[in-house]
């Protein structure tokens, strides 16, 4: 085991997939918190908690970061650095300062475009040919912090939200493989400050609140559905009189012809 302490929050995969790639380098989180929604089990991806407990990592579920006793805990452990990758909660400030390097994220996007939740459907539906991955130190903004690593991919004709956002998970993983070999061999980190006119945020909540709008032209409507095509999350919706109807895969009608 190597001599670096850490903490690690977050989850969905790239959060388990990033865990996996700590443990594979020697380095045993001294803690690792889950998000919110991860009761141990797996969903629509592996649980964070889960995996740690199955390493005998002390673990933390369906706790806020921001509880006090949740902020003593990372206090005494006094990191190095705070690793929140795949999380879903907002760091307090009183967290952002306990480490000596910083807190590092791992955002779906090209910062600093596209700040924000659901970052891959927007980036989608908006017609984007490249989409990307930025490893960030985090400050008291949301995703606005320097960046340290960025990579972007294509995005293919008849790339769903599900498909661009599996693209992100491959590489946000070598990002975050490139930010630990960085830290163990105490190479220096080069961080910039991102350009705030440059900058665009998009809430939580998705594009037109999940709805088709048929005055779109046909362009639009077929970037929003592929948006929108992230089992098992609800797909594109749209109403027909007084019936709420979707749009999914055939491959779903099992035995249809």
């Amino acid at each position: 085991m190597m001599n670096k302490i850490c903490v690690f929050i977050g989850g969905k995969q790239i959060g388990v997939d990033c865990l996996r790639i700590l443990l594979k380098k020697r380095i045993i989180p001294q803690l690792v918190i889950g998000n919110i929604d991860d009761t141990g089990k797996d969903s629509w991806h592996e649980s964070l908690v889960r995996v740690a407990k199955e390493f005998k990592i002390f673990t933390i579920k369906q706790t806020k970061v921001k509880d006090p006793k949740v902020i003593e805990k990372i206090q005494k452990i006094n990191p190095e650095v705070i690793l929140c990758i795949g999380g879903t909660q907002m760091i307090p400030l009183q967290v952002l300062n306990i480490p000596k390097m910083g807190c590092l994220n791992i955002h779906p996007a090209l910062l600093p475009k596209y700040r924000g939740r659901f970052s891959t459907v927007h980036a989608l539906f908006n017609g984007e040919k490249y989409i990307g991955v930025s490893a960030h130190w985090m400050d008291e903004g949301i995703d606005s912090g320097p960046v340290i690593f960025q990579t972007k991919f294509k995005v293919e004709e008849f790339d769903t939200a599900m498909e661009v956002y599996d693209k992100f998970t491959k590489e946000g993983a070598k990002l975050f493989t490139k930010f630990i070999n960085y830290w163990i061999t105490a190479k220096k980190f080069i961080a910039k400050a991102q350009d705030k006119k440059a900058a665009t945020y998009y809430p939580k909540g998705l594009p037109n609140n999940g709805q088709i709008d048929w005055s779109w032209d046909g362009q639009k409507i077929l970037r929003f559905i592929k948006a929108m095509t992230f089992p098992p999350f609800p797909p594109a919706e749209f109403r027909i009189g007084d019936k709420e109807m979707v749009i999914v895969d055939k491959k779903y009608f099992k035995g249809f012809k």
